[in-house]
């Protein structure tokens, strides 16, 4: 019985050649949310978004949104960050005093809705601090149809 010269099922796996597989780039830190600030006295509960069949589209923009870096969600446009202001002048909510000088961001539960979540983001993690299910947080002019 002849051993064939290439055949290598019995080489140990650290005399096998190697792939030629390029080295993969670190993968960044994703999106996370956390409702640990939310605050129920203004805006809505989750449990009334969920009664108004909220509650899961918001889950499901979370996990698509949780996909991407921080950068990506902005660069993107999935969740706008408030920076020149500190407090939206017109706002239908009253900044909580525990939580001062954040830079506030909103997402919209889908791409055009007006329902958003807003909150602040620190190490990669979004705060959802407000549901706005009629965009008061930060109203904007009514666009003509």
């Amino acid at each position: 019985m002849s051993k064939r010269k290439n055949d290598s099922r019995n080489d140990p796996a650290y005399i096998r050649e190697q792939g030629q597989r390029e080295i993969q780039a670190k993968k960044g830190r994703k999106v996370s949310f956390s409702i640990s600030m939310h605050i129920s006295t203004q805006g809505q509960t989750f449990k009334e978004w969920d009664d108004l069949g909220l509650a899961a589209p918001l889950l499901t923009r979370m996990q698509f949104v949780g996909q991407y870096s921080v950068q990506e969600a902005f660069q993107n446009q999935y969740i706008k960050q408030y920076t020149k202001v500190d407090w939206p002048p017109d706002s239908g909510f009253t900044c909580p005093k525990h939580l001062p000088n954040k830079v506030w961001s909103v997402m919209h539960v889908t791409n055009h809705s007006k329902e958003v979540v807003v909150g602040f983001i620190e190490d990669d993690i979004f705060f959802v601090v407000f549901l706005d299910k009629d965009h008061v947080f930060w109203p904007s002019p009514k666009k003509n149809t």
